[in-house]
């Protein structure tokens, strides 16, 4: 069935109206059908919640379907599949309403067990490429965990760390202004004392005129050629005694800081690095399972040649039996 979980849009129609009491009539979520298809996948996919829960206590009993128990765990794992905007209130706001929404799902399985539903032959079809994906997943899953660890994490955060090379780059601001005549005129000013903060604020044309003209640090690829040049051979402390004209107008720049670059700490950089290297081994993976299977692909060209040359054969052999005739 391509049509969306009815379920899901239930709950969605729930807990859109208490979410949204919660969280206020501004809060931004996806549409009807994103959700409800955020939630069927979590309802019906051997997601990481689910897995979690069957490996822990049953846990509190809430409530009994014709002697089925559904459990304070079974909540849980339901309020785990919901969409990140249906989760900013807490469970607890809307722990009945899941509790309901599990007992509609409980009676409504056990109905399609009772009618023998799941003798269906399209149901079977279907379950048996959910359950084929699942154990794809699985297996997946299991390799990865093993080959991705910690320690190779750590390794490669180390080698890349050993590998960086530090680039200059300097903390300046600037005033920029739209003739080299009013630039020249702020230069001015900072000769008789005036301060750079206060001037980039009052006379400043740039959006970072309102914060004292702070560019923050920056490396000499990420500026204009003529800005780069002027900034980079300021020692720090330093400003401009002419107007530095680029294409966006002249500018009085000011140096506060000149540093190396350092490599990203490894809590910043270690998600960036397994989501490589699980990429990586996936591939290298599939490459070795796929050399070492007898694989035989019929791309359409190939199938018309082999049309064509039993066709041949036929006509030769006919041509055979007619001469002995």
């Amino acid at each position: 069935m391509k049509s969306v979980h009815f379920l899901a849009f239930a709950v969605v129609a729930i807990l859109s109206v208490l979410i949204g009491y919660y969280v206020g009539s501004n809060a931004k979520g996806g549409s009807m059908s994103e959700i409800a298809a955020a939630i069927e996948s979590g309802m019906s996919s051997d997601n990481s919640a689910t897995m979690e829960k069957e490996g822990a206590a049953d846990g509190k009993v809430l409530a009994t379907v014709n002697g089925a128990e559904i459990t304070d765990a079974d909540v849980d794992a339901l309020y785990e599949t919901l969409p990140a905007q249906y989760r900013q209130a807490p469970k607890e706001f809307v722990e009945q309403q899941l509790l309901d929404q599990l007992v509609s799902m409980a009676v409504i399985g056990q109905a399609a067990k009772k009618e023998k539903f799941g003798e269906n032959a399209e149901f079977q079809g279907r379950l048996n490429t959910v359950r084929e994906q699942l154990l794809q997943e699985y297996y997946l899953k299991e390799k990865i965990d093993a080959m991705v660890t910690d320690e190779v994490i750590q390794a490669e955060y180390d080698k890349f760390a050993a590998e960086f090379k530090p680039a200059d780059e300097v903390q300046a601001r600037h005033i920029l202004l739209k003739t080299e005549q009013e630039a020249t005129d702020v230069i001015k000013l900072l000769g008789d004392g005036g301060d750079f903060v206060e001037l980039a604020k009052e006379y400043s044309t740039g959006p970072s005129g309102p914060n004292g003209g702070d560019l923050g640090y920056f490396t000499r690829d990420r500026m204009v050629p003529e800005f780069a040049t002027a900034a980079f051979d300021l020692p720090a402390g330093e400003y401009t005694k002419k107007p530095v004209k680029t294409k966006f107008g002249f500018h009085v720049i000011k140096v506060e800081d000149k540093r190396q670059t350092q490599p990203p700490a490894f809590e910043e950089k270690q998600e960036e690095i397994r989501g490589q290297k699980t990429n990586s081994m996936v591939t290298t993976m599939i490459d070795e399972l796929k050399a070492a299977a007898s694989i035989i692909l019929l791309t359409p060209k190939e199938d018309e040649k082999m049309e064509e040359k039993s066709k041949t054969e036929e006509a030769e052999g006919a041509e055979e039996t007619d001469k002995k005739d």
